[in-house]
Formats: structure tokens, sequence, C-alpha cells
């Protein structure tokens, strides 16, 4: 009962909260030094400080960190997708 009855019910309703707390976690706490985000900060940071434009650093640093909000966004979706309501 519990994998066919109870596990699908409740992943349909946890899925779209978790995946917010996920996206959270990833952009606003210490998981992001797992990932590197200070590093790729402080690497962005010395090569202005280096003498290079600021502009095209800083859009390849936001572009990192766009696409790993993407790539976590769509495994939330296809999470969702898999666990929806299937009307009959």
């Amino acid at each position: 009962r519990m994998w066919n009855v109870v596990l699908p019910q409740a992943m349909r309703i946890a899925i779209p909260p978790l995946g917010n707390q996920y996206l959270n976690l990833i952009k606003n706490s210490s998981l992001g030094a797992g990932i590197a985000y200070f590093e790729l900060t402080n690497v962005t940071r010395i090569t202005v400080g280096n003498g290079s434009p600021a502009v095209p650093a800083f859009a390849i640093a936001l572009g990192i960190y766009i696409v790993i909000s993407l790539v976590t966004s769509l495994g939330v979706n296809l999470a969702n997708r898999r666990f929806r309501l299937v009307e009959r």
C-alpha cells in the first residue's frame, strides 16, 4: 500500500515546495560553497582586478549561475511530470 497508494500521493504534494527549497539552498546557503560558487565569484573578482572589463566577466559568472539553477529546475519539473495526477 505504501508504494502504490501513499507515496505517489505524498510525492505529488511534496515535490513543488521541495524543488523551491532546493533552488533556495543552491542560491543562498553554504551548499553554494560545495558547488564552487565562492571560487567562481573570486575568480571573477580577480579577473576584473587584473584589468579585464567587468561587464563580460560578471556576465559569464551570471550565465554559470543561471545554468546551475536551470538544471535544478529541469530536474524538479521532470519529477513533477513523473508524479502528476493522471485524469481518466
